[in-house]
């Protein structure tokens, strides 16, 4: 039995592109459906075409039965276990990747359905489908690798399409509930709850960086979200992104952007490559006067920054405590506009210790005070090169004061989202 929490880089394995299209064709297809029932038949059906394997299930958890429960089961009738049982019900109560290579000799095997119908199982990989707040909603489960056994790209494989279904289910959830709903209060209410869940719970702690984010949405809910998280190989992971319009449909955007790039951040060191793969569904899926603006950028202890950033701006570095804060231009522009990016790859930009690295929003330097003028990016600058020597949290603090002083009010009319990063 091997029990995986997180998958890095060097155990993935690699994936073929192949396999990264149908992975993102899938990702699609799950933006845009919303019948429960295909919705699970199209996750079985690319399960089994991506891991290679004889049959897959999907089982999801039944709440007022307590029980696991199989809504799609390739060549196999329905099937009702309680939750702590079977592999299934480990892979659920333990959220985590479950591979069982030699099932007959794990005892919480259930070796009855194997008599029953004949059927032989060989291996199994099973994946918890979560929702955005890491809490499971079922179990995406494979069994019969054909050429062999599982492998360590086949974990990352059925992780990142477990992912994107968890995010599907809780997004169809959400819809469902919100159809019932008889006001958009509490519709809202729902999508914040998402929104809510997409913060880090805690900020990363890395050697000689220090980080901090912070937001606050125009409405109940926004178009605005940011991540902070430590990558497989030591680095700092940021990532801002500020998609068009407010409420629950930008909400879902942001969401599965953020899911997709954290998805393949794990197997791709790249930034503008992950960048690529997220526009290049987006780009199909949205509307054509939806996008997002997105930053990414992966920072190391040295302070060297492999970034890309898609039409969100201002940058804002500050080489080392002896330079000003200067603003650096997106090289790409907003995710869903073109079929393709089209900018160059940015070179790495580096941290010397006392400099730092802020993402702002435009919910913070285009705000206007009572006369109709912008705070401006300018204002923003001023404010940050009279703090930059100070941790992210004062830096915030100080630039969100200036903001609400400029506008004379608490409630923004844009989302306003701010990240900072330190090298002490």
């Amino acid at each position: 039995m091997t029990v995986l929490g997180s998958i890095n880089a060097n155990e993935s394995g690699s994936i073929s592109a192949e396999q990264a299209r149908l992975v993102l064709a899938v990702t699609r297809m799950l933006a845009v459906t919303t019948d429960l029932d295909p919705l699970l038949q199209r996750i079985a059906e690319a399960a089994t075409s991506l891991l290679g394997c004889e049959r897959a299930s999907i089982f999801l958890h039944d709440q007022s039965a307590n029980q696991l429960v199989t809504k799609v089961a390739l060549q196999s009738a329905e099937i009702r276990v309680p939750v702590t049982a079977g592999i299934v019900g480990a892979t659920f109560t333990a959220n985590q990747v479950l591979h069982v290579p030699k099932p007959y000799d794990d005892p919480r095997f259930n070796r009855e359905v194997d008599k029953k119908t004949g059927f032989v199982t060989r291996n199994i990989l099973a994946a918890p489908m979560a929702s955005i707040d890491h809490k499971p909603l079922g179990v995406l489960q494979a069994i019969n690798k054909k050429d062999g056994p599982f492998d360590s790209g086949d974990f990352a494989l059925i992780q990142m399409l477990a992912d994107q279904a968890g995010v599907a289910l809780q997004r169809y959830h959400l819809q469902q509930t919100a159809v019932r709903a008889e006001a958009m209060k509490h519709e809202m209410n729902l999508a914040r709850k998402v929104q809510d869940a997409m913060l880090p719970r805690e900020m990363p702690a890395l050697p000689g960086l220090e980080a901090m984010g912070w937001t606050r949405p125009a409405s109940v809910t926004g178009g605005d979200c940011f991540d902070l998280w430590p990558t497989p190989d030591g680095r700092l992971a940021v990532f801002l992104a500020d998609a068009s319009g407010h409420g629950l449909a930008p909400t879902l955007v942001v969401s599965q952007v953020r899911t997709l790039i954290r998805a393949f951040a794990d197997i791709d060191p790249d930034p503008r490559s992950l960048m690529a793969r997220a526009n290049s569904r987006l780009s199909q899926d949205l509307e054509a006067e939806r996008f997002v603006t997105a930053f990414l950028g992966f920072i190391s202890t040295d302070g060297v920054i492999n970034w890309c950033s898609a039409g969100h701006g201002p940058i804002l570095l500050r080489c080392s405590g002896q330079h000003k804060v200067e603003e650096i231009l997106p090289p790409e522009l907003p995710l869903g506009v073109m079929p393709e990016l089209t900018g160059e790859a940015p070179p790495p930009m580096r941290i010397e210790p006392g400099g730092g690295l802020a993402i702002v929003s435009d919910g913070i330097f285009e705000a206007m005070n009572p006369a109709g003028e912008q705070f401006t990016t300018e204002r923003v600058i001023e404010t940050l090169d009279g703090k930059c020597d100070r941790p992210p949290a004062e830096v915030i603090s100080s630039l969100t004061s200036a903001a609400t002083a400029w506008t004379g009010t608490d409630e923004p009319v844009d989302d306003q989202t701010i990240v900072v990063v330190r090298r002490v």
